[in-house]
């Protein structure tokens, strides 16, 4: 188990008023900075979708943004989504939104779908925990790890969809297969069965340097053209491009990003890491 998970309590679900002002107004100062960057890059309203990335926020603060307007949630680590599923499917049910994926009986009432993916790496071993959950999983960096998500959505008769992690800042910190492979990798999921391949994801250079950033950005929109392009089987829908989080969604906006994935933006500083 995580340590810090020791230590707090992820399933909690009361936010005080206060706490959950801050979330709201922190979600409201988010999406107009998403709206400023698209007016400035020249995109469409609307074209970039923001992701709460929730590690270390509990069911209760979960809830305070998305009632004030998130609609996609991210988790890092699976250990989280099992702590916290239960209770946000319930309580998103009373707000009228379904979360995530729903295997019990396939029915939503006609709710709001909430999105809910899994942005952090996945070992085979929890593969199991995350599919009954998930509607995607944007840290697939390997053909091995693709072939094992798809042997066991096959087996429970879903799809999954899957945006292939790319590390195009280079950096040995990061996950992410590497940019050379991207083609390859991403044409061979396209034909997986019990796979959707929706995109790619990228995490930006951890640099103080604009030109640095967005050329990664810029890296990663060019590969998912050139997988466009090659019309490969099942390639058709790889139009996300998951890239940009609190401080360098601008650029990646600029650069065509479809969904920033922000944590701190939203909840502020991580008392846990």
């Amino acid at each position: 188990m995580t340590s810090y998970m020791e230590h707090r309590d992820l399933a909690n679900e009361i936010t005080e008023a206060a706490r959950a002002q801050e979330i709201a107004d922190n979600v409201r100062r988010t999406l107009d900075r998403i709206r400023a960057a698209e007016a400035s890059a020249g995109r469409e309203p609307g074209s970039v979708r923001l992701l709460a990335a929730t590690k270390t926020r509990d069911v209760g603060e979960i809830m305070a943004a998305i009632g004030a307007g998130i609609r996609m949630i991210g988790e890092n680590r699976p250990q989280e989504i099992t702590a916290k599923a239960a209770g946000l499917r319930r309580m998103c049910a009373e707000r009228g939104f379904a979360l995530g994926r729903d295997e019990s009986d396939g029915s939503d009432g006609g709710s709001i779908h909430i999105p809910f993916h899994l942005i952090g790496q996945l070992q085979t071993n929890k593969i199991g925990k995350v599919l009954p959950v998930v509607d995607s999983i944007e840290s697939v960096d390997s053909l091995a790890l693709a072939e094992r998500i798809a042997r066991r959505a096959v087996a429970r008769g879903i799809e999954v969809g899957v945006l292939l992690e790319v590390n195009e800042s280079g950096e040995s910190s990061k996950s992410g297969c590497n940019p050379k492979n991207a083609i390859d990798i991403a044409t061979r999921i396209g034909i997986m069965g019990g796979l959707r391949l929706q995109g790619l994801m990228t995490i930006g250079a951890h640099v103080d340097d604009e030109y640095a950033i967005r050329k990664g950005f810029e890296r990663l929109r060019n590969t998912r053209g050139l997988i466009l392009e090659s019309k490969a089987p099942g390639v058709e829908g790889c139009t996300e491009l998951s890239m940009g989080m609190t401080g360098d969604m601008e650029y990646a906006i600029a650069e065509g990003s479809t969904i920033v994935r922000v944590g701190t933006g939203l909840f502020g500083e991580r008392e846990f890491i």
